[in-house]
């Protein structure tokens, strides 16, 4: 994915969210949040399908596959925070905030190293399994939160408690990364021993 196709797909979704919010609509708050992740699990399929359908090899379709993830994280970040500062008060935001782009950040600095890897035509096959695995741990924490968030009643939130947005962020953004994930795994080439 293109550095302008990223920043363009963060901004749009950003702006959506927000705006849901701001309009204190919380279903359409809820339809604008999986829209916008929707959109991030088809481009990233699509770009993963692409560079599969390239020759591209492993290396190349881990980085793309980080870079993919760390635009969801991103997007909860910037979505969490220009959201608790502008439109909405909750006071645990900034905590979310800094987690989601700690791993945004982790995910883009993982992306940029396969990518000179891929580049310089390096594989070095313990990145690769440190990264399937990290791919696998994610995949089963967002589907924990999601259930998580179903039990504890909030998804859908009480519109009346203040973290009724970021609920909605948290539950797209889980099920955007597992979407991802599981889109990884399964398009993964196969490994020769």
């Amino acid at each position: 994915m293109s550095n302008w196709l990223w920043a363009t797909l963060l901004a749009i979704g950003v702006a959506a969210v927000v705006l849901g919010a701001a309009a204190d609509r919380p279903g359409l708050h809820i339809g604008l949040a999986a829209i916008v992740c929707l959109g991030f699990v088809v481009a990233a399929a699509l770009e993963r399908r692409r560079l599969t359908s390239g020759g591209a090899g492993e290396v190349a379709l881990a980085s793309s596959t980080a870079s993919s993830m760390a635009l969801v994280w991103a997007w909860a970040a910037l979505s969490l925070l220009l959201t608790y500062v502008f439109v909405l008060a909750w006071g645990e935001w900034w905590q979310y905030v800094l987690g989601a782009g700690a791993i945004a950040g982790v995910c883009l600095g993982f992306a940029a190293m396969m990518s000179r890897d891929a580049k310089a035509g390096r594989e070095d096959a313990s990145m690769l399994k440190l990264a399937r695995y990290l791919v696998l741990a994610q995949l089963a924490g967002m589907i924990i939160a999601m259930i998580g968030l179903v039990l504890d009643d909030k998804m859908p939130r009480d519109p009346q408690k203040p973290d009724w947005a970021a609920n909605t962020i948290f539950f797209f953004g889980a099920a955007a990364l597992a979407a991802i994930s599981t889109n990884a795994l399964r398009t993964a080439p196969s490994r020769q021993s």
